[in-house]
């Protein structure tokens, strides 16, 4: 299920009509990394962020949905939601922190906890809102290098997305060949562990969970993966 929305700069903090003038602070500042199609890797960031600064036992979750727009299948989303200071919250990378009006004693329900936030997409029909969080994870022995001023902005954003994820679990960075109306072009993915999905992140497309089982070092799987949504991809190697 595609989870992808387009980001564009470089490491901006979200904004949030809580960070106003005589309003209340967000419960925590946060820098995106701010990369294309980025949603699903922003939000997983988003809770590593959160859960180092509250503990490994504070509750969060990622909020996930598929979507259909004016009859047509559109791209879906990914939001972290937590509970702090005694209520629950979305952030979104479009809209920042929103305090939400649902009791905390509900805060395992998706369907409950969902619509509030769906009401900032008046014109999307979320599918299957799902909660999804990680499970312990080790870093892998080496991590991938954040390449910020990479030329080409797919090894850009593959390398700084995979660098901020490396921190919490193993991470493969990898380079491949794809073909766009008969011209070949170099891209990258990244290659990580969530809700103990296969997930592959593509900055032209955004990330794609596979229920398969695998090393992230896998390349054969990688290239198989990728493949289903890219035909005729090649090439790939690490990074």
């Amino acid at each position: 299920m595609k989870v992808w929305v387009a980001l564009a700069g470089l490491f901006f903090a979200a904004w949030s009509p809580l960070t106003a003038a005589g309003a209340a602070a967000p419960p925590l500042q946060h820098a995106m990394m701010g990369v294309a199609n980025g949603c699903f890797v922003e939000t997983v960031a988003f809770l590593d962020h959160w859960q180092e600064a509250a503990g490994p036992d504070a509750w969060a979750r990622l909020l996930q949905w598929g979507a259909k727009e004016d009859d047509e299948v559109v791209m879906g989303h990914a939001v972290g939601i937590c509970e702090a200071r005694g209520a629950l919250w979305s952030w979104d990378i479009n809209f920042g922190w929103t305090k939400l009006p649902v009791e905390t004693a509900q805060r395992e329900k998706p369907e409950l906890v969902a619509p509030p936030v769906l009401e900032k997409y008046p014109r999307v029909s979320a599918r299957y809102p799902t909660f999804r969080f990680d499970f312990p994870q080790t870093p892998g022995a080496t991590s991938p290098l954040a390449q910020p001023a990479h030329p080409n902005s797919s090894v850009r954003d593959a390398s700084i997305v995979a660098a901020r994820l490396a921190k919490r679990r193993p991470v493969n960075l990898v380079s491949f060949k794809r073909s766009d109306n008969g011209v070949e072009t170099e891209t990258a993915a990244v290659v990580f562990l969530f809700h103990g999905r296969y997930c592959i992140y593509v900055p032209e497309m955004g990330t794609v969970p596979f229920r398969v089982r695998g090393g992230t070092e896998n390349l054969r799987l990688v290239q198989e993966l990728v493949r289903r949504t890219l035909p005729g991809a090649s090439g790939f190697k690490k990074l």
